[in-house]
């Protein structure tokens, strides 16, 4: 079951040079009243940051690591909205089943669904105090959806707007200082572990059966693509 996370959502609109660094000039600072899901059973608070495109990656990763320093901030989620957008993708229309041509099949209602976290890690680092953790890569993260109902991929992309046989390419940059201590306590070690974070979309089945004319909903599925980065930090103590 998923837990819902309760959450802050910063917005990185823009940045301001001072002297002795860069720092976020936030706008639209707020509590959020949607959640993102997790298939952790772990509940905690969660920093959430959309990031800027007209940033570049150096100011980019610049707030990010500025961010993932604050020793109690346990969990810091990065979105890219740009990563959800695809051209190319055939348009939607009623498919038909390969093995039997002459039913028919289409898929409407399509909505948003809560965000969700993934529970496979794609990359660790683990470290004492005083040691600089470092993760720096890209990954390939699969598009899934849950049921196709008997709809066609053709269908189910059009209906979607990105291919659900698709990859998203996950850019992980995440770097900090290891803490000796934290509210008072001794730190041991450190385990930084990175999440892709999934955009979910619902969406509803029909099927027009060859002795018919009229449609039957089959099922309602979901879809999810990748389009950010949980960083989660876990401290052991002495």
């Amino acid at each position: 079951m998923c837990k819902k996370l309760s959450m802050t959502v910063i917005m990185l609109l823009s940045v301001v040079m001072l002297v002795g660094g860069i720092l976020p000039s936030v706008g639209h600072a707020q509590k959020n009243n949607e959640s993102i899901s997790t298939e952790s059973t772990e509940s905690t608070e969660s920093t959430v940051l959309t990031l800027d495109d007209t940033m570049t990656v150096s100011e980019q990763n610049s707030i990010i690591n500025e961010y993932l320093s604050d020793p109690n901030i346990d969990e810091l989620i990065i979105l890219d909205e740009s990563l959800l957008k695809e051209s190319n993708v055939i348009e939607n229309g009623p498919s038909t089943n390969a093995r039997a041509i002459i039913n028919k099949y289409k898929v409407q209602n399509v909505r948003g669904g809560s965000d969700a976290t993934g529970s496979s890690g794609l990359a660790t680092a683990i470290g004492g105090p005083g040691v600089v953790l470092n993760i720096s890569q890209n990954k390939s993260v699969a598009t899934t959806v849950s049921a196709n109902f008997g709809a066609s991929n053709a269908a189910l992309s059009g209906a979607l707007g990105y291919s659900v046989t698709g990859t998203t390419t996950i850019t992980i940059s995440g770097t900090f200082k290891v803490p000796s201590k934290v509210n008072g306590k001794s730190i041991k070690s450190l385990k930084f572990t990175t999440y892709p974070v999934y955009k979910t979309k619902l969406y509803d089945v029909y099927k027009m059966p060859w002795n018919s004319f009229s449609w039957t909903k089959q099922g309602t599925g979901t879809a999810k693509k990748a389009y950010g980065v949980s960083y989660k930090k876990v401290y052991t103590y002495k």
